[in-house]
């Protein structure tokens, strides 16, 4: 299995763990941002994990930074995971969630993550 191979598993295993929805979004949200960020080897391109952490990290933040908020941004993790677990492996509609996620809910300025993608 290779590193993006086996990034991927560990990123669906916790999107699962989320999508359940039996207990609280924020640890697997958490280790995804951890794996996202560097806590996991990426090879052949696999640029996943450069909008992963971006989307993961402003979920988790948003619980740290505005715990008033936590529920709502804990329900925006949910449906992140469902919406992933729903796209990944297909490269165009991975990209499609990317977008959603980073533009059109989580605010980032296109332009703003330095690269032509997604």
């Amino acid at each position: 299995m290779g590193d993006s191979e086996a990034f991927r598993v560990a990123v669906r295993a916790c999107a699962e763990a989320i999508a359940k929805a039996d207990a609280s979004p924020y640890e697997p949200a958490l280790e995804i941002l951890g794996l996202a960020s560097g806590g996991h080897p990426i090879d052949d391109g696999d640029e996943a994990s450069n909008w992963l952490v971006l989307i993961w990290g402003e979920l988790t933040d948003w619980v740290e930074l505005r715990p008033a908020e936590a529920d709502q941004a804990e329900a925006h993790m949910v449906t992140a995971a469902h919406e992933w677990l729903a796209v990944e492996g297909e490269r165009e509609a991975e990209g499609r969630y990317f977008d959603r996620w980073l533009y059109d809910i989580l605010g980032f300025e296109r332009g703003s993550t330095h690269s032509d993608q997604p």
